[in-house]
């Protein structure tokens, strides 16, 4: 079970071997309702549209007459944000502010391109790329916003909230959970001191202070307990991408980035009913999978 780099609700990823010595990820889903509506998801979303921070989706393999269901990503070689949240070697400010940027970049694609909302956004959900490029992953939770205006209330908001709390847990240094209850919150919007002790020991001693509380200040904003006083994630990349504006980490001033999600080669077939049979799809090559 070496080859095993995840466990979830959903399924079992697997780093697997190409002959070639190539590296994929291959999430093996559960037998569930759960796992069928994860898969039409990631499929629908991951297998049409690329964007440099939502992980790709290589393809997807259901063998007809079983119930075995697998997903194929692109492997990322430094793991979850989560288990380098939790190691005792820290990831310094300047990896810091691009994790950050890149999230806030890849959630405003979402909802201000594809019309979506993650609803699940947290370090388990973050991979890291090569030079720790952030992607966001786990879209089971996903939601396409509805064009009744009433029915989205909220929704994205939810989004900026739990972004904010990544920010607190990036900042901190390690994962301590959901630190962001609303009674916690009201004592940091009265008094913003106590945003001292949120910030990790490392990062504080360095010097890049001002860039620090900035970026504390914007997931204040982000956890606020009234969603309608949360920031979009527009507003929220802005900020973010000013705080290193000056040093050039930004190279899109004007956001254009936020059209830059473009299509990829549809891991879906042309018929209309290829995610009701279940049974059609993508089959892996004749290369094989070395687990």
């Amino acid at each position: 079970m070496n080859n095993v780099i995840g466990l979830g609700v959903t399924g079992i990823m697997y780093k697997a071997t190409l002959p070639n010595g190539c590296f994929l990820a291959v999430k093996k889903l559960h037998d569930s309702q759960l796992s069928i509506k994860t898969f039409e998801l990631e499929i629908m979303i991951l297998g049409q549209y690329n964007h440099r921070n939502i992980v790709p989706l290589i393809g997807f393999c259901i063998e007809e007459g079983k119930t075995e269901i697998f997903l194929v990503y692109k492997y990322m070689s430094n793991g979850k944000l989560s288990d380098k949240l939790n190691e005792t070697t820290k990831l310094g400010w300047q990896i810091v502010i691009k994790i950050a940027l890149g999230v806030a970049r890849g959630l405003c694609c979402l909802h201000h391109s594809l019309h979506m909302v993650h609803l699940n956004i947290n370090s388990d959900c973050i991979l890291l790329g090569k030079n720790f490029e952030p992607k966001i992953s786990n879209f089971g939770g996903a939601m396409f916003m509805n064009n009744d205006l009433n029915k989205n209330i909220g929704l994205d908001k939810k989004d900026v909230f739990d972004f904010g709390c990544l920010l607190f847990e990036l900042i901190n240094g390690k994962k301590f959970g959901q630190i962001c209850e609303y009674n916690q919150v009201k004592m940091l919007e009265d008094d913003p001191s106590r945003f001292c002790d949120a910030v990790d020991e490392y990062i504080n001693k360095i010097e890049f202070e001002d860039e620090v509380y900035t970026l504390l200040r914007v997931a204040r904003e982000c956890v606020h307990p009234l969603f309608e006083q949360r920031p979009t994630m527009f507003k929220v990349y802005n900020k973010i991408c000013n705080i290193w504006e000056k040093d050039k980490i930004c190279e899109n001033s004007d956001f254009s980035f936020i059209d830059s999600v473009t299509p990829t080669v549809s891991l879906i077939s042309s018929q209309p009913d290829i995610l009701q049979s279940r049974i059609k799809g993508v089959k892996l090559d004749n290369q094989g999978l070395l687990f």
